[in-house]
């Protein structure tokens, strides 16, 4: 768990997948991770065609890719529009300055509200010396490769308020 959101808040943009009309949809977007909310948190425009798809869908998945790193996150759960002023001064950043000049009282601005319920990761080494020698033993082994890891996690609340860390390890070749 902690390495999702770590990277999530690391890595910043995201591709995010609605359900349109047409069919799905992904869409670049800069999201604010807040671990202690369970929540990612995107500023949009009011009149911008994705809200239609997230009213009619809410269930949206998250991806993150930092190639660079080997480093990979998915992450699937429920989106929300919500016009609340006093979360959007709070959240409020040069980021969503720079796509609305006239400031957090502009009457387009909208949070949207990602509720992660689960999500997977996939994490390598990104040294191509590392991969190749990896390949090279594999190959004279018969072994199957392993570069990294991956895991599913369940990201939901508990009845008690606490978030579930359910790891459940999957193959290690990526």
């Amino acid at each position: 768990l902690a390495f999702i959101w770590k990277h999530v808040d690391r890595i910043g943009d995201c591709m995010m997948v609605t359900q349109a009309a047409s069919g799905i949809r992904a869409r670049p977007m800069r999201g604010l991770a807040r671990r202690q909310d369970n929540a990612i948190w995107f500023f949009t425009s009011k009149s911008a065609p994705k809200d239609d798809e997230i009213l009619r869908h809410p269930q949206v998945c998250v991806c993150y890719a930092d190639p660079g790193a080997n480093t990979y996150v998915s992450l699937s759960g429920t989106i929300e529009l919500l016009d609340n002023q006093e979360k959007i001064d709070e959240l409020w950043n040069p980021g969503a300055q720079a796509y609305f000049p006239a400031g957090p009282g502009d009457p387009d601005v909208l949070l949207l509200k990602f509720s992660p319920e689960a999500g997977e990761y996939w994490d390598a080494p990104s040294n191509p010396v590392v991969i190749a020698v990896q390949f090279i033993k594999a190959q004279v082994t018969g072994e199957k490769t392993r570069l990294g890891e991956s895991a599913k996690v369940m990201m939901g609340e508990h009845s008690d308020g606490h978030a579930k860390a359910s790891l459940s390890f999957l193959d290690h070749r990526l």
